[in-house]
């Protein structure tokens, strides 16, 4: 074996023995240790028992799917979005339904405008989750779900004002979208299930608010792994099935932020927290707006979550599994697009395939 490779090999098993101990010790201190609440943190303890009810709730989740390619002269793209409409009745699944149907067709589109690669990848995110909060709204409209759940953020996630003025526009649509969604979600809980969390916000609260009651217990080098943590690394060991953290503020600086000033009404409204929804599965990131107490919106959610996450080895609700199932694209989708295009254009050079995707060896 290589020493570098050994070395490696050292230096992941000794981080991971210091989350593990790192999250015992903060089980331990739990009911020692009020964490809040005060104007960042909305709960006393660190972790929370959910109580975890039979639901009889009128449910919208919201899924998305998108595949692109580049060829010589154009940029090319399939993407949908649907609404899947869960009603539970005592627990029971009793109803379903979608929007715009169980099999939408996906809208198909082209960008002749000559993009960066970072400006078309925008372009891109921007599409598709137009395309998602345009069926969240009509989804709102048709069902009047008691909760609506995105997969992914309450807000526009993975982007940034961009500046080209035709990447602007989807920018801006994007936003009013939004806006629009918040707007008529009033009576409803709008919730963003993030399944792959890669934040650390709960980590830095973590350093800031206990590292002080634990010093006696807690060193350096326990400080240097949680700065170095990602939330759901460090939560893996730290919440138990039917668990989840104290609820916090989605932005220290609302006022400040690149995205949430954009959307001033609310913006002090978003939330975050973690739950363990199943055994054997990382905990989930659950972003909310909170129209009403949000320690009782996050116990509403929880309990929905958990009761409906039915794989123990993924914490996913099932009317968002349904969701991904009817959105997801392939890339045969993409080439019966293509193909089609040739057979009513010819083969002109806009439409050559790039030479990195087209090599004969």
């Amino acid at each position: 074996m290589q020493p570098k490779f050994q070395e490696i090999l050292n230096k992941l098993a000794n981080i991971e023995k210091g989350r593990v101990e790192i999250g015992k010790t903060f089980r331990e201190i739990n009911n020692s240790f009020n964490i809040g609440p005060n104007e960042e943190i909305y709960d006393k303890k660190i972790i929370n028992k959910v109580e975890v009810k039979k639901p009889s709730k009128n449910v919208v989740g919201i899924d998305g799917g998108i595949v692109k390619t580049s060829l010589h002269g154009i940029d090319m793209m399939l993407v949908r979005a649907v609404g899947v409409n869960f009603i539970y009745s005592d627990g029971n699944l009793v109803k379903t339904n979608y929007h715009p149907s169980s099999v939408p067709e996906p809208s198909s589109d082209v960008i002749i405008n000559a993009l960066s690669e970072i400006e078309l990848e925008y372009c891109y995110n921007f599409v598709r989750q137009i395309k998602e909060i345009e069926t969240a709204i009509e989804s709102v409209k048709k069902f009047n779900p008691d909760i609506v759940l995105l997969d992914g953020s309450v807000i526009p996630h993975y982007i940034t004002k961009p500046e080209k003025d035709f990447v602007k526009e989807y920018y801006k649509r994007l936003v009013d979208l939004y806006k629009e969604l918040f707007e008529i979600s009033n009576n409803t809980v709008l919730a963003g299930v993030i399944e792959d969390s890669r934040g650390n916000k709960f980590c830095d609260i973590l350093i800031r608010r206990v590292s002080g009651f634990l010093q006696d217990s807690i060193n350096k080098k326990w400080l240097s792994i949680l700065e170095k943590t990602r939330d759901t690394n460090l939560l893996h060991y730290i919440l138990e099935k039917g668990e989840r953290t104290c609820v916090f503020n989605y932005s220290t600086n609302p006022a400040n932020h690149p995205i949430i000033k954009e959307f001033s009404k609310n913006s002090d409204k978003f939330m975050s927290f973690y739950l363990k929804t199943v055994d054997f599965d990382r905990p989930v990131r659950v972003d909310f707006i909170a129209n009403d107490d949000p320690t009782k919106i996050a116990d509403d959610v929880s309990s929905f979550l958990i009761s409906t996450s039915g794989h123990s080895g993924y914490g996913v609700p099932a009317v968002l599994i349904e969701a991904d199932k009817i959105a997801k694209l392939s890339h045969d989708d993409l080439e019966n697009f293509y193909y089609d295009i040739i057979n009513r254009l010819g083969n002109f050079s806009s439409l050559f395939k790039l030479r990195r995707n087209n090599r004969p060896f």
